[in-house]
């Protein structure tokens, strides 16, 4: 992934460029011959990020998806043992609702982590603030482990859950600053499938590890693949904060923020951009690019690199630029619809235990459900990452190689179906009187429309507003738990009441008018985006 000087693009001054002619959040995704653009534009400085060898990317990619599926499947694994706490803790007086709080209440504070962790990762580095999760993740696994009571484990599942946080903000802003524009969408792709596929094989072997050598040994499984990450991550998983300068490719201006998102300016928008930000091409901390020396392996593993700006001052500013990003429609569509799968997905692993047990299954075999989850993953995968891409570039080609962010809102229809139909054959065979197969079929097609919702909701956050993308991507990735949290923890008492029937079938309506909104936001968020362009223009 390593560049040489001669592929790096040519870099003129911005006094020289004219106007580009692109819509507000049209970037020009493939030149006139062409060719997909080179963004971001690395620097010639030798520790930028984008300039690491190809060894050194790996090892920050594997570093982030092993934090991020091994965080995500503690907490997001009890699912197939929940019945063994139940059992355990109707004793101490806590009712099955209760119980339910294990998975339930983790998720909602991954979201909360969200918005802590990322802001600290600005302020301080992405470095020290990765370690740091990781240590207070391996911290809060091991008294789980230990844990004596009811209100111990709920405590410690809680930090657990807001270390986790780490995974759905500082972690794709890491994967963002070593690869370039093109290349995303295939780590992303990556990055989430990776995260349900292990996920779903850790969920099969918990209900056979629990069964054998006791619930405890589920997370001492953890303790040990947590520390070998933490391992991993101190020795490959170097910082990748770096503060890019304007550079000019075949006249067009690209900027990249401190968030890892890359965007191609007009004029104005540089003019604009070059006053507020007094940013100069070729300087690196008051230093020429040509004249940095390459950083030793063992400077590289610094857990420290010290603070560039005032920490208060730039976490306050991420905060208001995460609230200004709930103005825009798509970003708030982007939101709803992600909450809305994840809701689901809850649902249906707080429940499937139960149902599969009704039906005669053993309980150290229900996490075989998630084998199906496991093949419908890489659907997902292939769908709304490899198919996604080919799908943006066919139609950039067709409009002269301008891309719009609401394209990938078409790429929506198909998962929209198979989440209504999924959830409404898991409402109807859940209650018995059928067979185990509508259950297990209706998880295993679900995977396919999560993990592909989850990639586009997101890619298109990034893009909806390209003057606040990477906070839009936080908002998106960090509310969808909270408010995921809400829907599902409205789903279970719905579903004790009442039945399976009524309560999917009510998150199969939510779902399909969210989904729906989609056609609204096709059409109004482009509007929306000119009138913001008009405000921030200079007068």
């Amino acid at each position: 992934m390593s560049l040489s000087n001669a592929e790096k693009g040519c870099v003129d001054m911005v006094e020289d460029v004219g106007p580009v002619g692109k819509s507000p959040g049209d970037d020009v995704l493939v030149s006139a011959d062409g060719r997909i653009q080179l963004l971001p534009v690395p620097s010639k400085d030798p520790n930028d990020p984008l300039n690491f060898s190809f060894k050194a990317k790996l090892g920050i990619i594997v570093s982030c998806c092993w934090f991020s599926i091994m965080s995500l499947s503690v907490v997001g694994g009890l699912g197939s043992i929940l019945t063994i706490f139940i059992d355990l803790y109707a004793k101490e007086g806590v009712d099955a609702t209760r119980v339910g709080w294990l998975t339930t209440f983790p998720s909602l504070f991954i979201g909360i982590g969200n918005y802590f962790i990322l802001p600290l990762g600005l302020a301080f580095g992405r470095r020290p603030v990765t370690l740091a999760a990781i240590i207070v993740l391996l911290a809060a696994t091991i008294g789980c482990a230990l844990s004596q009571n009811y209100t111990q484990h709920f405590a410690l599942r809680i930090i657990q859950g807001l270390a986790t946080g780490a995974t759905e903000s500082l972690l794709p802003l890491i994967l963002a600053e070593v690869t370039f524009v093109h290349q995303r969408g295939k780590i992303y792709g990556l990055y989430w499938s990776t995260q349900n596929i292990i996920n779903s094989c850790f969920n099969i072997a918990s209900s056979y590890e629990a069964a054998a050598l006791g619930w405890r040994w589920y997370y001492w499984i953890f303790v040990i693949t947590v520390g070998v990450g933490g391992l991993i991550t101190f020795f490959t998983c170097f910082e990748t904060a770096y503060s890019r300068s304007i550079q000019i490719v075949d006249g067009n201006v690209v900027t990249t923020d401190e968030y890892g998102v890359t965007r191609v300016l007009t004029r104005e928008e540089a003019q604009t951009y070059i006053t507020a930000n007094a940013r100069v091409e070729g300087d690196q901390n008051g230093q020429s690019e040509d004249s940095i020396p390459k950083k030793t392996y063992l400077e590289l593993l610094k857990p420290w690199s010290g603070v560039k700006n005032p920490p208060f001052k730039t976490m306050l500013d991420s905060w208001w630029r995460m609230l200004l990003c709930l103005t825009s429609p798509g970003i708030i569509y982007a939101t709803l619809l992600s909450s809305a799968v994840l809701a689901a997905a809850i649902g249906m692993g707080l429940t499937y235990d139960n149902v599969l047990q009704s039906y005669g299954w053993q309980a150290k075999n229900v996490g075989l459900i998630n084998l199906g989850g496991v093949f419908g993953s890489f659907g997902g995968l292939l769908y709304g990452g490899i198919f996604g891409d080919w799908f943006v570039i066919k139609v950039a080609k067709r409009c002269g190689g301008a891309h719009t962010p609401e394209h990938r809102l078409l790429l929506l229809i198909g998962p929209g179906v198979i989440t209504v139909f999924t959830l409404l054959l898991y409402g109807f065979t859940a209650g018995g009187g059928s067979t185990w197969g509508g259950p297990y079929m209706a998880w295993a097609i679900f995977e396919v429309a999560f993990v592909a919702v989850l990639i586009i909701s997101t890619t298109f956050a990034a893009e909806a507003w390209d003057h606040n993308a990477g906070p839009a991507l936080v908002i998106v990735v960090g509310t969808k738990n909270l408010v995921s949290f809400g829907i599902a923890y409205a789903l279970i008492p719905m579903v004790t009441k009442y039945s399976y029937a009524a309560g999917m079938g009510m998150l199969a309506g939510v779902s399909a008018f969210i989904f729906l909104l989609g056609i609204p936001v096709y059409y109004l968020n482009p509007v929306w985006r000119r009138y913001m362009e008009k405000k921030v223009k200079p007068s």
